[in-house]
């Protein structure tokens, strides 16, 4: 079970950087305000910071975030969102992986992996629900 929600996590993770554009202006601030909205149950702003744009995707999308924010809530809420490092080869900097430390105010944390592109000069969560 913890495992389906980590990958379930990661999913949604890499789907909402691509959006996110709009609203920050680094890997960091977007991934950090990704979480932060699946947090709060706000599921259009964390739609927002993603690459995401189909409305049928949308759908999945809503519930597997509910799904990740009903976790976050069993375990008390997010208490610190560390960012570890970002990761991206030299020669392409319009995609990079964010490595964040997610820390509960259950005491338990997880590491997550966000994977992000730039478009139009912001950073977004680079999602894809290609399953066809």
């Amino acid at each position: 079970m913890k495992h389906t929600l980590q990958i379930i996590f990661v999913a949604i993770v890499s789907l909402s950087l691509a959006t996110a554009c709009s609203v920050t202006s680094s890997p960091r601030s977007t991934a950090k305000h990704f979480y932060k909205s699946i947090e709060k149950g706000d599921f259009d702003k964390a739609l927002s910071y993603t690459t995401l744009e189909a409305e049928a995707d949308a759908e999945i999308y809503h519930a597997i975030m509910q799904k990740v924010s009903t976790s976050i809530q069993e375990k008390g809420g997010i208490k610190k969102i560390e960012i570890l490092r970002e990761e991206g080869d030299e020669e392409d900097l319009e995609h990079i992986t964010v490595v964040a430390q997610i820390t509960f105010n259950d005491g338990s944390s997880q590491e997550e992996y966000c994977d992000l592109i730039q478009q139009d000069g912001k950073w977004a969560i680079d999602v894809s629900l290609d399953s066809k």
